[in-house]
């Protein structure tokens, strides 16, 4: 597979005391006023930057998500992995996932213990929407001269444990997802026996339609070299929560599988009538990261099967590796010399000829030749 063909570079400039930002950037997605918002997947923020120049964003203003839902810890990591702009909100989707702690290389029994290790954070299981007003996040707007709410802040709940989260239940009894996090036992196993980084539940991708239909990528488990794509429509129930509209027979969502190369998905975004999609390794091995186009996905009815072919699921191009940095995990649509004719990439690890200073980072903007 060839590699894209690199249009350019946009300067994203951070003020002080978000120098760590630029370090694990995520997910990145344009608001209608032009502003582009990204997010770190080791913190709980959510970042604005406005354009300052030709290729240059700035003016950098911070976000905390847990200023939103009381249910959601002050500083804690939400690992955020996907950001979406739709009718007004700015959706935030965390990975869902649990970690297997890494060894440190310093005392042999303790790395051998933290290899064992499965680590839960209630945090990451989140899938949220927050009102845009006039580019600013509030947690509510009410209709002047009442008390009413016309938009609130609300997400999938409860938060407070992986094994009360509503789409974690939903994907425990499902046939395809079911071995991947079921409990050791009944009485207090993992609820999450397999970690991300070894095949486990990981959501990375996220878009919402202009019919409230939600799309949420998954990173693992890949099954049989088939990525899975969910497809839901979330409702409000009232009281700041969202839960997936029960649809044919009650079900709460479809399933897409996407012959990806064996790989998983780690962003997604739209363009025109299509869906483009960012695919990456599930665990720690060298791999591709490679760009996918599902044609015409709002068609897409009931459970699929997808293999590659012309008009259905074609292979773009490669993100040019660089070595073990460089790892491509947010994308946006972008328009650089026309209209949707390119798409933003923002890394996570990046090289330091990426960096621009001790507060800058580049992102690239690779050509869409369709």
């Amino acid at each position: 597979m060839e590699s894209g063909q690199l249009l350019g570079r946009l300067l994203l400039r951070f003020e002080e005391g978000a120098e760590e930002v630029i370090e694990d950037l995520s997910a990145a997605v344009f608001s209608p006023d032009g502003n582009l918002w990204v997010a770190s997947d080791e913190r709980g923020m959510v970042e604005r930057l406005t354009p300052t120049g030709p290729r240059a964003y700035a003016q950098h203003t911070r976000f905390e998500v847990a200023d939103f839902f009381g249910e959601v810890e002050k500083g804690a990591e939400i690992d955020i992995e996907a950001l979406d702009m739709h009718a007004d909100y700015l959706w935030v989707m965390g990975s869902h996932s649990a970690k297997r702690k890494r060894p440190k290389g310093k005392r042999m029994g303790k790395d051998l213990a933290r290899l064992a290790t499965v680590a839960h954070e209630p945090q990451r299981f989140l899938l949220a929407r927050i009102p845009l007003v006039k580019g600013e996040l509030v947690a509510e707007l009410k209709k002047p001269g009442t008390k009413k709410r016309t938009r609130s802040a609300a997400l999938v709940k409860p938060v407070e444990t992986p094994s009360e989260n509503l789409l974690v239940e939903l994907l425990r009894r499902d046939p395809h997802f079911a071995p991947f996090l079921a409990r050791a036992d009944a009485e207090g196993g993992p609820l999450l026996p397999i970690p991300s980084k070894d095949n486990g539940l990981d959501i990375e991708g996220l878009v919402v339609t202009d019919t409230d239909r939600v799309f949420l990528g998954l990173r693992g488990p890949v099954l049989r070299g088939y990525a899975a794509l969910l497809d839901m429509r979330l409702m409000g129930a009232g009281q700041g929560v969202l839960e997936p509209r029960p649809g044919k027979k009650g079900r709460r969502y479809a399933k897409h599988f996407l012959n990806l190369d064996g790989l998983g998905i780690r962003e997604l975004c739209v363009r025109g009538e299509d869906l483009l999609v960012l695919a990456g390794p599930t665990m720690q091995v060298e791999a591709p990261i490679r760009l996918f186009r599902l044609r015409n996905f709002l068609e897409l009815e009931g459970d699929n099967l997808l293999d590659q072919g012309k008009g259905v699921l074609e292979p773009l191009f490669d993100i040019p590796p660089v070595g073990q940095l460089d790892h491509a995990e947010g994308m946006a649509n972008f328009s650089y010399f026309d209209e949707s004719d390119s798409v933003l990439v923002v890394y996570d690890d990046p090289a330091p000829h990426r960096r621009h200073g001790a507060r800058g980072v580049y992102a690239d903007v690779f050509r869409l030749n369709l």
